[in-house]
């Protein structure tokens, strides 16, 4: 599918999904960052997944300036469904509720698009429920982020780094043949199959800038700016469904994969052994010792291609430390090592006049 105009042709067009739940404090901000890009012709679509605060007034404020799907409670792939299905964009973008789009997202994904090319990814800026910096971004290292042809990086690897939802847009081609998601299996992080298949599927692209905003605010599903013993289990169950996902991608191509990605995934290691260290009695894998994870880390440390030195080092040093530390100290230590910084300093708004919406298993399991 060709997406880059030509001379004299039509621009193509842009559709932004937004979904929603709960989030009626954040919706409104995330609606007018996509009505506040420099691009046109976008489509917004914004998906409400049965929420029972009053997001939908919110979200009905706005009138036909954006297509609201009100749905019942599905979840993350669910409302990914609804809103595609709604979409006629031949690029799409997925924003969170409680994200924004930054004003030329959109302008520079379309300038840099081109014939073959399934997916654009670009930094994010983490920001509390304010919009204050917390001087990090995802990816942490956008100089990592890959461009070009990525099949054999994920064959090898079940990975590489990419931003989460709102970091991407996607061709239409690719999603056709990736959509409608499993709604049980992708209950959240429903744009984990979508960025690790779409290498797949053409080139990836990356921006290396920041055009978005990721907030953080205490009831994020993954990200860590507490110290929340349940979302280190969450991480490692969506670890074991990106090499699930992967190897039953595989296997219907016909590709062959020597499989057991995640024991070279250095970042599974990690926060497996602070579940383990922090939460034993709720750790999800019964077999686990404090020993095994040191010999695991130590050697995904080594053998994970995307970490550079530097961060080999920290982790060959991480480990033992992490394994020998008595409860409070390891809690100290995942406190230091694993958690985003406190933001500081006020971020001005990312558009103009935003609103203020009224806003059991076995050790190899997960291998």
């Amino acid at each position: 599918m060709e997406i880059q105009a030509q001379a004299g042709e039509a621009k193509p067009l842009v559709s932004i999904i937004i979904d929603n739940f709960n989030y009626a404090r954040f919706v409104s901000a995330a609606i007018d960052s996509a009505l506040a890009q420099s691009y046109a012709p976008v489509e917004i679509i914004v998906v409400d997944d049965g929420s029972t605060d009053n997001s939908r007034d919110v979200i009905s404020s706005y009138g036909d300036r954006v297509s609201a799907v009100f749905k019942p409670n599905g979840g993350h792939a669910s409302a990914f469904n609804a809103g595609f299905a709604a979409s006629r964009g031949e690029i799409v973008f997925f924003l969170d509720a409680d994200d924004l789009l930054l004003p030329e997202a959109v302008a520079e994904t379309v300038q840099i698009w081109r014939p073959g090319v399934s997916k654009v990814q670009w930094v994010l800026a983490h920001v509390d429920a304010n919009l204050s910096p917390f001087g990090t971004t995802v990816p942490f290292a956008p100089e990592a982020m890959p461009s070009g042809d990525l099949r054999q990086s994920v064959i090898e690897l079940a990975r590489y780094v990419s931003p989460p939802t709102s970091g991407n847009a996607f061709a239409r081609a690719l999603l056709e043949q990736l959509m409608p998601l499993s709604e049980t299996f992708w209950h959240q992080s429903a744009e984990m199959p979508l960025w690790l298949l779409a290498p797949f599927f053409g080139e990836i692209l990356s921006i290396r800038k920041v055009l978005g905003l990721y907030r953080v605010h205490g009831q994020n599903y993954v990200a860590m700016n507490d110290l929340d013993y349940r979302k280190l289990r969450i991480k490692l169950v969506f670890d074991w469904q990106r090499a699930f996902t992967l190897q039953e991608f595989l296997n219907h191509r016909g590709i062959k994969a020597a499989g057991q990605w995640l024991r070279s995934d250095c970042g599974h290691w990690k926060y497996r052994m602070a579940s383990l260290c922090l939460d034993p009695e709720r750790h999800v894998i019964l077999d686990d010792s404090r020993a095994f994870l040191v010999r695991r880390g130590l050697e995904a440390a080594w053998r994970d291609s995307l970490h550079g030195w530097k961060s080999k080092l920290f982790h060959m040093i991480w480990f033992p430390v992490m394994a020998a530390a008595p409860h409070a100290l390891a809690q100290r230590v995942a406190q230091r090592t694993l958690l985003l910084k406190t933001p500081s300093t006020p971020m001005p708004p990312a558009t103009p006049n935003p609103r203020n919406g009224a806003s059991g298993s076995s050790r190899e399991a997960l291998h």
